[in-house]
C-alpha cells in the first residue's frame, strides 16, 4: 500500500469513495459531485489535508480529507474532517496516523474535529483516541425530511 498526498488526478477516485461513504447510511439529500470536486481541488492546497491510500495496482482505496479555517470562537485555526473512508480493511489506519502527525505539526491548528457516523466500529474510536483525539463531544444533527 502506498500512502501519499492526493494529486489532482486522484479527485475522481476520492469522489467515488465519498459517494460510497455517504451511501452506507444515507441521508435524504442529493449528492453533489460537483461540490465534492470543487472542495477536493481546494483541499489540494497544503493548508488543508488530502491524502490517499493506493493499492499495488494503483487504485485509490482510502481517502482522508480535512479543511482548515480560522475559528469562529477562538484564536487560531480549526481543522474539520470532511472525509475518512476506506474500501480495504485496515488501509485507512496509516492515513489516520498521517493526519494526526500533520495536525500536531501545525501550531496554528488549535482544535481538530472528526464526527463519526452512528454505529461506528468501536475499534476506530479507540484508535483515534490513541493518536490524540481524546475529547468526546455529543454531535446532534437535524436532517430535513427525517422525523424523530
Amino acid at each position: 500500500m502506498i500512502y501519499r498526498k492526493a494529486k489532482i488526478q486522484d479527485i475522481p477516485a476520492i469522489i467515488e469513495l465519498a459517494v460510497i461513504s455517504v451511501s452506507n447510511d444515507p441521508l435524504p439529500v442529493k449528492i453533489d459531485r460537483e461540490a465534492m470536486e470543487n472542495t477536493g481541488k481546494v483541499l489540494l492546497n497544503p493548508a488543508h489535508f488530502l491524502w490517499v491510500a493506493e493499492d499495488e495496482d494503483g487504485k485509490i482505496v482510502a481517502a482522508f480529507a480535512a479543511c482548515v479555517q480560522k475559528s469562529f470562537w477562538f484564536e487560531r485555526m480549526q481543522c474539520s474532517v470532511l472525509l475518512y473512508y476506506t474500501i480495504v480493511k485496515g488501509a485507512g489506519i496509516q492515513l489516520i496516523r498521517e493526519f494526526a502527525k500533520w495536525v500536531k505539526s501545525r501550531s496554528g491548528i488549535k482544535v481538530a474535529v472528526i464526527s463519526l457516523e452512528p454505529g461506528v466500529d468501536e475499534r476506530l474510536v479507540k484508535f483515534f483516541k490513541r493518536v490524540g483525539f481524546s475529547r468526546e463531544s455529543l454531535n446532534l444533527t437535524y436532517v430535513r425530511g427525517v422525523s424523530a
